[in-house]
């Protein structure tokens, strides 16, 4: 996911069966529906349920070093 993470940003999680949950898309707008359709289509791979989900909340991330304060990974931001 590029760019800031905003209350707009939406991530499409794919859960399967055994309750695995992975990132399946990102937008840093509120897609459409079309668009969130399509990526399900395309991923329907093992997927049992899909979640489009929007931050409730949003917190600076980093592991107590100062330069990392205020901004967090691309994997931190896909959890």
């Amino acid at each position: 996911m590029s760019g800031d993470i905003s209350y707009k940003t939406h991530i499409l999680v794919g859960v399967r069966p055994n309750g695995v949950m992975t990132v399946i898309a990102d937008w840093p707008h509120v897609p459409r529906q079309v668009e969130v359709q399509e990526k399900i289509d395309g991923a329907r791979d093992g997927y049992a349920t899909f979640a489009l989900c929007t931050p409730t909340s949003i917190m600076p991330g980093g592991n107590g070093d100062t330069a990392a304060k205020g901004r967090s990974s691309a994997s931190d931001r896909r959890r």
